[in-house]
């Protein structure tokens, strides 16, 4: 079946006309992952200009150079299918998970629309996923992919948290854990600084620090996005703005700790669980970023969907995951409406994506909730089954016993 919708999939996107600008509508682009900056990267590198010489270029040189380079648009329909892929060999082990994924996916009008809009997010989740699978398969590349990832997108240094539970689960003792947790740390540092040194002698200069790093937390575009601190910074004294990005460019970090707790105690079975933690991590990381697109939540509740027997758990989760996405998708058909009308306010954009958060995040903790529960009833079972074993071992002792007299 889903074989035929991978077919079908690739059929539309190759006979189709997909000349489509959707880059106004800020539930599919922001200007951090939008296809118009590789394109004016093109132009300017054509007649041999830095394209990080402007202030419409974020996405990281590699990115850029390597996509002018390759001047392919079926560069990103592979990356699609390979996302799609790697999701399933790593979370994919319950067979009907499995198939939801795949028919969840591939039927994806969002994820379609990526696909033609040609964000450059998909790679951030190309090299997400992949940095799971070699902490889990390949130990030795695991750092190496963790750096490439932080260096096309440092939100995601909170997927520390998950990388230590994987790593902590396989240690003996805390001592070889500090020490495999250390070298892989000076490890991905290591790469990301190569990357960087790369990055300068492709491009001539380090002015793409700004650009691409510094620009990308301390933004001075406030267009609207699907995330909510574009609207609480447009409107904040300029005094104040770079205390408040940074406080929200730090908070995340403050997570990986209380995450990595959690994680460690409850989920010793990491590949029951190993999807949901890494949804509940980047979504309290995401949730603080500003240029955040509709293509990342995707991501993040398919992983937290890994686990869909706790989310679905109660009726109250089941509404508050309708009214989320309806109240989401309701604000950009109200936008798409009012932008070509020039009427209403930006503010109203900001105000459904604010609601539609306050739903995601009663969602997130209830999962969360439902996840402890679980565990606390899993110990008691194995509580219960080690009490059943050791007495069925006492009888058979005694049997044993009677025998051995009775001879």
């Amino acid at each position: 079946m889903y074989r035929i919708i991978l077919t079908l999939k690739c059929l539309l996107w190759l006979l189709g006309k997909w000349d489509v600008d959707l880059t106004w509508l800020p539930y599919f682009s922001n200007p951090y992952t939008q296809y118009n900056n590789i394109r004016e990267a093109k132009y300017l590198l054509a007649n041999n200009y830095n394209p990080y010489s402007t202030d419409g270029i974020f996405q990281k040189p590699l990115i850029v150079y390597g996509l002018v380079l390759i001047d392919n648009d079926i560069i990103f329909l592979i990356a699609d299918i390979l996302v799609c892929f790697l999701i399933v060999q790593l979370f994919g082990e319950k067979q009907g998970y499995r198939k939801s994924i795949l028919l969840f996916y591939h039927l994806n009008p969002i994820i379609f629309a990526n696909i033609i809009l040609k964000n450059t997010n998909v790679f951030d989740h190309i090299f997400l996923l992949l940095t799971i699978f070699s902490a889990l398969k390949i130990k030795i590349l695991s750092p190496i992919l963790f750096g490439i990832l932080l260096y096309l997108n440092p939100q995601y240094f909170i997927l520390l948290a998950v990388i230590s539970v994987i790593f902590r689960r396989e240690s003996s003792t805390t001592l070889k854990f500090a020490i495999k947790l250390i070298v892989f740390l000076f490890v991905c540092m290591a790469t990301i600084c190569l990357l960087l040194y790369i990055s300068y002698l492709i491009t001539g200069d380090w002015q793409f620090i700004e650009k691409t790093y510094i620009d990308y937390y301390f933004p001075k575009d406030h267009r609207p996005t699907i995330g909510f601190l574009w609207a609480l910074f447009s409107g904040l004294f300029s005094k104040y703005k770079c205390l408040y990005h940074a406080f929200f460019m730090l908070l995340p970090s403050c997570y990986i700790l209380p995450l990595y707790n959690l994680f460690v105690k409850y989920a010793k079975r990491e590949k029951e669980y190993l999807g949901f933690m890494i949804g509940v991590s980047l979504f309290c990381s995401f949730l603080y970023f500003q240029y955040i697109a509709i293509s990342d939540l995707v991501i993040i509740f398919i992983l937290l969907f890994q686990r869909y027997d706790w989310l679905f758990n109660s009726l109250p989760t089941i509404v508050i995951i309708h009214a989320g996405c309806l109240i989401l998708f309701l604000g950009g058909g109200l936008q798409l409406t009012w932008t070509h009308s020039f009427t209403g306010n930006p503010n109203f954009t900001f105000f459904q994506v604010f609601v539609s958060y306050v739903f995601y995040v009663i969602l997130v903790s209830e999962g969360v909730r439902e996840m402890l529960k679980f565990r606390t009833i899993q110990k008691k079972e194995e509580k219960d089954k080690m009490k059943l074993e050791s007495e069925d071992e006492k009888k058979e002792n005694e049997q044993r016993n009677k025998k051995v007299k009775g001879d």
